[in-house]
């Protein structure tokens, strides 16, 4: 439609050369329609709606986490036949070497990321092609898209951590009489404290701050939160909660009697009492149902970004015995949680 448009310009500017007012006015009109056409058509991004349309898949490295997530957004798209969507996998590696550039004349219909790193090496190409991000923080999305400073609507992401909301309602529903939640922010994670206290407030929960500039900050930290929380929630921060500190947290709150809640299956396997969390499967399912929903939408716009839409939950049983706790099964508190949320269960 826009080709016409143009081509109906072309024409009526031979004939404006013969001055006729008809013609100017025609001319006019046929300017306004070809810049309304255009704007409609970048008002969005969306992608071709051609018989067999191309996903490229760039995954940060082959990984079992990834190929779970790979098995899962395949799996899902069998479930409906006929889709008429091809996908190609690539790692962020090959992509750097080999993968397609801005100035190419045929793009992928869609790229997809997978993991941190894979999003970076792709945005930082500025393709003219929507980009998903999935499988990686918040935060770091948010840094990656700061900086980047390609349009909006070129990309959205599926966040790999879990809704404030989410978190404290599980810790409602584990640990009714466990109201005070304290958290330990670091540089980076300070910029959450206000989702924080809103999360907090509408599970009916009350949040203890502290905050930290260094690692060396940290136990003095804990020790004064715990004095005034019950149960210390773990929020991803790279000083606070890194491989040299999740010793030392876990070990300084046990020895206090106060249970952490985690953001990763690990966390509790290492020693947290409970936590919320997507597994690979789960991502991967997601992203299958996006394409799938992108393609069936007018204009096949890309996703808000977003959070999972489905979760598991993960008790360490051995951890609340010795601390006297009982925060039902894993299974119960899913399904509860499942109710309460936006968000759904592992099916």
């Amino acid at each position: 439609m826009t080709g016409d448009a143009l081509k109906a310009v072309l024409l009526i500017g031979k004939k404006i050369q013969r001055g006729t007012w008809r013609a100017r006015a025609a001319l006019i009109y046929a300017l306004r329609r070809l810049i309304a056409l255009a704007a409609v058509a970048t008002a969005f991004v969306s992608w071709p709606v051609a018989a067999a349309t191309e996903v490229l898949v760039v995954i940060a490295q082959r990984s079992p986490a990834h190929e779970e997530t790979l098995a899962a957004l395949r799996a899902s798209l069998a479930d409906v036949p006929a889709t008429g969507l091809t996908l190609r996998v690539m790692t962020a590696a090959e992509f750097s070497d080999s993968g397609p550039r801005a100035t190419d004349r045929k793009l992928p219909g869609l790229v997809v990321t997978l993991g941190t790193d894979a999003a970076a090496t792709v945005l930082q190409q500025k393709l003219p092609a929507p980009t998903y991000c999935t499988f990686l923080p918040q935060a770091a999305y948010a840094a990656l898209a700061n900086g980047s400073g390609e349009r909006h609507a070129y990309r959205s992401a599926l966040y790999l951590d879990q809704p404030f909301a989410r978190q404290m309602r599980l810790i409602r529903l584990a640990l009714p009489t466990r109201t005070r939640v304290g958290v330990v922010l670091g540089p980076e994670s300070r910029k959450s404290e206000q989702d924080l206290r809103q999360a907090a407030v509408s599970a009916g929960l009350v949040l203890r701050v502290e905050q930290v500039v260094d690692e060396k900050q940290l136990v003095g930290a804990l020790h004064r939160i715990m004095d005034n929380a019950d149960v210390l929630l773990a929020v991803p921060d790279p000083l606070v909660f890194n491989r040299n500190t999740a010793q030392s947290v876990l070990l300084t709150t046990y020895r206090l009697g106060k249970p952490v809640a985690g953001y990763s299956r690990a966390y509790v396997t290492a020693g947290a009492l409970l936590s919320v969390y997507s597994t690979p499967a789960q991502i991967g399912r997601q992203i299958g149902e996006e394409l799938l929903t992108m393609q069936d939408r007018p204009g096949r716009p890309l996703p808000a970004p977003g959070y999972p839409r489905y979760f598991s939950v993960e008790i360490n049983e051995r951890v609340a015995r010795s601390l006297g706790i009982e925060p039902g099964q894993a299974d119960d508190l899913t399904r509860r949680l499942a109710e309460k949320t936006t968000g759904r269960s592992h099916e």
